[in-house]
């Protein structure tokens, strides 16, 4: 592979993102889908953590808090994150790294399918199939592209050792595996694990003959298990990350399977595999996927689904180059033994996104914890894209010099033009030159609340229950709803979480469940209600309207023109109190994982902080020895037991996880960079075998 070459693959993969995405590159942005709901509230306070050297183990902002860290998908500690969240807006940080994401894997499968023997215009149409086929419609989804770069990365580093034996190969796989793993989006990186294992085997099983001598040298068994060694050092590399994760998944929705945690969510039905050979039928305006998607149970588990989730499709012209290449085969040109591991690969894979096989695997270790069998169509799609090329290179190999020129030039025009149109009829998520998170800091809801916060009268941390989870979150105030990917069990309780309202409900219990809900918000320190429709305030006592209106920030995430209405409730519990309650004030400071609180001289009791009750927090109370903090008797806040004529206490988040996954993390990168120089000395000593 010459230098000339990698660069012009760099210079294609940005033109392509250019072609695509050519709004973010001009500083617009995406709307739609999680962004608002999900991965901007993440990336927000992550932004601002960074900012003010704050630590990012703890959100105190999503409903009563949650462990950031834990949770995973803010990716604290993805190497990316803490340079482009510190120097860049938001939006921009965002932008970033979603088109660096897509250069890297253009580039990655490249390298991938020349390691396969591609010819390098085949790689670069296979490389288009993969990444420009598979990706775009799942732009609203932060963990598709930045998940979906290491699956060629860690194919290409094991076919590498597999064809060199140069054992350098399986450190960088090792490296690879843990980064994936460190960006905190595990599905695509168990899938990438479950290909990389099912591939070594195909590899040792099929192809034995193209593998490097002294690999064929020995027992197949120590073939695999260097690959399996290496996917271990990648989860000890990232200890850090996934030691937390794993105490929140015991305490998570996710630790049982119920109504919060379907594994066939996001499944593909059989019968829409017709898009891969008729999109029209389903891509065209005139067409709602979903919508068939939730009717047609043909073939189809129970499971709910989406377009975005379901979405399979190569491009027509590559499905052609597909079905010639399989004909050949049918003629008895044979297959490349390393091509037809991927295609059973890709077949198993497309099986399993059916859902059909989850009533045996949802017994299993990590197949029951996800969500989501579609996306295993990433691995179908990436088989399907090395066929693609290999069509092409068999293609040309039997014309003319002047017509392979052609043919390769209209092959990469309709397949571009082809899935550029399917990218902007799949999605959920629109490009736009100036999306509403840029002009948050011009929130009128936000000065309110800012203007709350400050005033000396009351001086209290504002929380809203609004109709939109997290978006409000992104003006610096605690918001509920939630939403999470994987949360503390506590949010998914119905009997801990607000009282819902239903349009069934007689006027008497209608009374009665909005009575709860303002206990409820009482006791939860709420101090606003925010609405898209006006409150009756008849059944609504204790609250007044203080402003409506069109908000610069709100309004625009949401597309509405009409007003919004923010109340203000009288009377909620501070945020800190003592119980039995007193008429004395509790003045206290907070950041994400700390809380210091001053209190006037007390008889005993307990003292609540109306956030979430999860391990790890510490209450150190003046002159005394750092304590447990207990929960509240429903199990929701944190409590401490306070002695009479104590006036401080201090809570800290202080999580054992994490400090145990610190040190883990940091001896595996001791022991990878050992491994490093002592395998660069056994090369410059001429030890490491050719290649």
């Amino acid at each position: 592979m010459s230098l000339r070459w990698l660069l012009l693959i760099f210079v294609i993969a940005i033109g392509l993102t250019v072609l695509f995405w050519a709004p973010l590159w001009q500083g617009g942005g995406l709307i739609g889908g999680d962004l608002y709901p999900y991965f901007f509230p993440q990336k927000a306070l992550y932004a601002e953590q960074i900012a003010d050297g704050e630590s990012h183990l703890w959100n105190n902002l999503v409903g009563f808090g949650y462990p950031q860290l834990a949770e995973s998908q803010t990716g604290v500690y993805y190497p990316p994150n803490p340079l482009l969240y510190r120097v860049l807006s938001v939006n921009d940080a965002y932008n970033v790294c979603q088109i660096g994401h897509y250069v890297l894997a253009f580039v990655f499968t490249w390298l991938l399918m020349r390691r396969l023997d591609l010819s390098p215009l085949g790689a670069v149409l296979g490389a288009i199939v993969f990444v420009y086929g598979w990706f775009p419609p799942r732009i609203c989804l932060e963990w598709a592209i930045i998940g979906g770069v290491y699956l060629p990365l860690s194919l290409w580093c094991v076919e590498s050792f597999l064809q060199t034996s140069r054992r350098g190969w399986l450190l960088v796989m090792a490296m690879v595996m843990g980064v994936h793993l460190l960006a905190g989006h595990f599905n695509l990186a168990f899938i990438t694990q479950l290909t990389v294992l099912g591939y070594v085997l195909l590899r040792v099983l099929m192809s034995w003959e193209s593998l490097a001598g002294s690999v064929r040298n020995r027992n197949p068994l120590f073939v695999i298990l260097p690959v399996m060694l290496a996917i271990a050092g990648g989860f000890a590399l990232a200890s850090v990350q996934l030691l937390p994760t794993w105490e929140l998944k015991q305490l998570s929705q996710r630790e049982d399977i119920g109504a919060y945690h379907d594994p066939g969510y996001g499944h593909l039905p059989p019968w829409y595999l017709s898009q891969v050979v008729a999109p029209w039928m389903w891509y065209s305006a005139e067409t709602d996927p979903d919508q068939a998607l939730s009717s047609i149970k043909s073939f189809s588990i129970a499971s709910a689904t989406n377009k975005a989730e379901a979405h399979l499709y190569f491009g027509m012209v590559p499905l052609a180059l597909i079905l010639y290449r399989l004909a050949l085969v049918y003629l008895g040109h044979s297959l490349d033994r390393r091509q037809l591991s991927l295609l059973l690969l890709g077949f198993a894979a497309v099986i399993y996104s059916t859902g059909w096989l989850l009533p045996i695997t949802r017994h299993l270790p990590g197949f029951s914890f996800f969500m989501g069998p579609g996306r295993y169509g990433i691995v179908t799609t990436l088989a399907a894209s090395v066929l693609t090329g290999a069509g092409l290179d068999e293609f040309l190999a039997r014309r003319p010099g002047s017509v392979k020129t052609i043919v390769t030039a209209v092959v990469l025009v309709l397949t571009l033009f082809d899935l550029h149109w399917v990218s902007r009829a799949v999605t959920y998520a629109v490009m736009i030159p100036d999306p509403p998170i840029n002009h948050r800091h011009e929130s009128e809801i936000g000065r309110i609340f800012t203007d709350y916060e400050s005033a000396e009268s009351q001086a209290r941390p504002v929380r809203v229950w609004a109709p939109f989870a997290n978006v409000l979150t992104m003006l610096n105030v605690s918001a509920y709803p939630t939403y999470l990917g994987l949360g503390p069990y506590q949010y998914f309780d119905n009997d801990l979480m607000m009282p819902k309202a239903t349009d069934d409900m007689s006027p008497s219990e209608l009374k009665q469940t909005r009575e709860a809900q303002l206990q409820w918000l009482h006791d939860g320190s709420f101090t606003h209600i925010l609405r898209t429709e006006p409150l009756n305030l008849n059944e609504w006592p204790d609250v007044r309207l203080v402003w409506q209106g069109f908000d610069r920030f709100l309004n625009p995430v949401f597309g509405r023109r009409e007003p919004m209405y923010l109340y203000e409730l009288a009377d909620s519990l501070p945020r800190i109190h003592t119980e039995p309650a007193t008429e004395e004030r509790v003045d206290f400071e907070t950041t994400g994982d700390r809380m210091s609180a001053s209190l006037p001289s007390t008889n005993g009791g307990e003292l609540v902080w109306t956030d979430l009750a999860y391990p790890g927090w510490m209450a150190t109370i003046e002159n005394s020895e750092t304590v447990i903090s207990s929960e509240t008797r429903d199990g929701l806040f944190r409590t401490v037991d306070v002695p009479t004529g104590m006036t401080s206490v201090r809570w800290d988040y202080e999580s054992s996880p994490y400090r145990i996954g610190a040190i883990l993390s940091a001896l595996a990168l001791t022991a990878w960079m050992v491994c490093a120089v002592w395998l660069w000395h056994r090369r410059t000593n001429g030890a490491s075998p050719p290649e």
